[in-house]
C-alpha cells in the first residue's frame, strides 16, 4: 500500500516536472560569437563600446526565415524587411544599401501563427516570433541581439476579420523592430565615472 502512493507521487511529480520544463523557452542560438547581456528591451544585446549607431550608415540585408509555421516565409521575409526599413528611416538613421559602412543581418529561427484551429471557440490568435541578428562594421561585430516574443490578438469572437493573421505577423514585426531600435540607440556607451 505505502509503495503503491510512492510510485503513484513519484508518477505524479515526473509529469508535473516534464509539462513544466515543456514551459521554459528554449535559449536562442549565440550571436557572432559575442557573449550577449540581458537587455531592457532586447532578450539579450552586445554593443561595442565605441559604437556610434547615429553616425554611420546601414545596408539592410534580408533576415533569413529558418521556421515559419502557418505562414509564408518568403512573404513574412518582405514584411520584416518593409518593417526594418521603415522604423530605420523613421528614426532618422541612414540606409544606403549595398554602400552603408555597417551591414544589419540576422535570421528569424521561428515565426508561427497559433490557435487558428480553435479560433472560431476562443476568439483570439497569436503569433511568435524569434530572432537573432548582428550589425557588423568592417566585419567586426559591433552590435549583436536575440529576441523572442509573442503577440495576441484581441478577443474578437466569430469568423475571421480579413488579414488578421497578416495584421497579427505585421505587429510582431514592429515589436521587434521597436526593441531593436530603442535598445540600440538608448543604450548607447557608459559614460565616464562619477555621471550619473
Amino acid at each position: 500500500m505505502w509503495f503503491t502512493k510512492q510510485i503513484a507521487l513519484g508518477l505524479c511529480l515526473a509529469l508535473l516536472m516534464c509539462g513544466g520544463g515543456g514551459c521554459v523557452p528554449r535559449p536562442l542560438p549565440p550571436v557572432s560569437g559575442v557573449t550577449l547581456q540581458p537587455g531592457r528591451f532586447l532578450e539579450g544585446f552586445y554593443i561595442a563600446p565605441d559604437f556610434a549607431p547615429d553616425r554611420v550608415t546601414y545596408n539592410l540585408e534580408p533576415f533569413t526565415v529558418e521556421q515559419a509555421r502557418e505562414t509564408d516565409p518568403g512573404s513574412f521575409q518582405a514584411l520584416l524587411q518593409e518593417e526594418l526599413a521603415r522604423a530605420w528611416e523613421a528614426n532618422g538613421l541612414k540606409v544606403k544599401g549595398p554602400q552603408g559602412a555597417c551591414r544589419v543581418s540576422g535570421a528569424v529561427h521561428s515565426v508561427s501563427i497559433k490557435g487558428t484551429t480553435l479560433r472560431f471557440l476562443t476568439g483570439k490568435i497569436s503569433a511568435e516570433l524569434s530572432v537573432s541578428g548582428a550589425i557588423t562594421k568592417e566585419g567586426q561585430t559591433v552590435f549583436a541581439f536575440s529576441d523572442r516574443m509573442q503577440v495576441r490578438s484581441p478577443v474578437n469572437p466569430g469568423p475571421p476579420a480579413p488579414k488578421e493573421q497578416e495584421l497579427l505577423l505585421r505587429q510582431a514585426a514592429r515589436a521587434f523592430v521597436n526593441h531593436l531600435l530603442t535598445e540600440l540607440l538608448l543604450y548607447g556607451p557608459p559614460g565616464p565615472e562619477g555621471e550619473g
